[in-house]
């Protein structure tokens, strides 16, 4: 089975929200500029613009695991990250030093865009964009979650209710259905700001950030380029060095508890 693009991503600028702009997201957005260039050259009108939220300013344990500098050490993670990409390729990108929930939280309208790409470490900021997707009468066309552990990652890109057209067209399912362990308010989150390098290397592997990052950026690469994908995701464990993919596949979504996708 296959997932074909959304037809209205092929005739205008595909808006992108980017909510975090850590150890995966500041990588996701150098991916998105030349993912951006890429899409131009292949024949893509527009390419995309990006908006990017994130309240955190770089730290000293931000340095040299995430794509900070020393010389960024105390400056709004979203606005080093999207100033230096406007400035490299000549974008017009944003950049909103805020989280994702406080500036949807004092806005007329609730923000909306083509596709939301989340690169948060809480459940509870899973939470805030799951009902973004599923609660906010289709913001967004597609989501797609990039999440680790110290050696795990997975990668899902999904839609929200009322997105598969036609008969016999499967919606994809978001990484909330498959993985709906990641909503659980009983299970603590360890997110507490790492004083070191050191110390933030022992709860998250110094390369598996880089691993997630490059499977969620093939899937739009795909999507784009070919305009048509047949896994919408993957599994990764670095210490075993093993990769599952997740197929576009009723039967696949069934083997992570996921039986009803409309």
């Amino acid at each position: 089975m296959e997932h074909l693009i959304d037809p209205a991503l092929l005739d205008r600028r595909v808006s992108i929200h980017l909510v975090g702009v850590g150890g995966n997201g500041a990588q996701m957005a150098a991916c998105l500029a030349r993912l951006d260039i890429a899409m131009k050259a292949l024949g893509h009108p527009y390419g995309l613009h990006v908006t990017a939220f994130d309240a955190d300013r770089v730290s000293e344990a931000n340095v040299g695991r995430q794509l900070y500098s020393p010389a960024d050490i105390g400056r709004h993670k979203a606005i080093v990250t999207i100033h230096r990409l406007n400035q490299f390729y000549g974008l017009d990108w944003i950049a909103h030093p805020v989280r994702y929930e406080a500036f949807e939280t004092n806005r007329y309208s609730p923000p909306s865009a083509d596709i939301l790409i989340s690169c948060v470490d809480s459940r509870a900021a899973r939470r805030t964009l799951h009902e973004a997707v599923f609660d906010g009468g289709g913001r967004y066309r597609y989501w797609l979650d990039l999440g680790n552990t110290e050696v795990n990652a997975q990668v899902v890109l999904g839609q929200g209710p009322g997105r598969a057209k036609g008969e016999g067209i499967w919606r994809l399912p978001c990484v909330t259905e498959l993985f709906p362990e990641l909503l659980d308010a009983n299970v603590p989150d360890d997110n507490r700001p790492s004083c070191s390098v050191r110390v933030s290397l022992a709860s998250q592997g110094l390369f598996i950030n880089d691993v997630a990052v490059r499977f969620a950026a093939q899937l739009l690469y795909e999507l784009f380029s070919k305009g048509r994908l047949c896994q919408h995701g993957v599994v990764v464990n670095l210490e075993s060095k093993r990769t599952g993919p997740i197929d576009v596949d009723p039967r696949t979504w069934e083997r992570f508890g996921c039986r009803s996708v409309a």
